[in-house]
């Protein structure tokens, strides 16, 4: 699990380097298209390690035979439960994300970078599950 967990943490990288080398150089011309079609490539990048830790969730709770852990707030008090309120938070900020039309790069690297530290933080809370097991 540890080696699946050091891949998907390894794709925050990669998306971090794709969005600021894409937002840099984009042409005045096409901003508004392009800042659209940036910010659904990155919400699909942010999607599939959700989708990847949720997947992660579901085999851990599995394996220690949980079967609801979904919480809509408070009473967070286990490390599963507090990844998967953290993924299902995610997710939805996600859902928010490909909502939303920007007009300028600033705009779209601020709002990208502020969900990308909330996927962030549910691998790290998904990472320390794994690390009690």
């Amino acid at each position: 699990m540890k080696g699946y967990r050091l891949q998907v943490l390894g794709y925050s990288f990669l998306l971090f380097v794709l969005l600021s080398t894409v937002t840099c150089t984009l042409h005045p011309t096409f901003a508004a298209n392009s800042l659209d079609q940036i910010n659904q490539k990155v919400c699909d990048r942010f999607e599939s390690d959700v989708s990847k830790l949720a997947a992660i969730m579901e085999e851990v709770k599995n394996r220690k035979g949980i079967t609801e852990t979904r919480v809509a707030f408070g009473g967070i008090d286990t490390p599963v439960k507090s990844a998967d309120y953290q993924i299902t938070f995610v997710a939805e900020a996600i859902a928010f994300q490909r909502a939303q039309k920007y007009q300028s790069q600033n705009q779209l690297r601020n709002s990208l970078e502020v969900l990308k530290n909330k996927v962030l933080q549910a691998k790290t809370l998904v990472g320390r599950t794994l690390d009690e097991q």
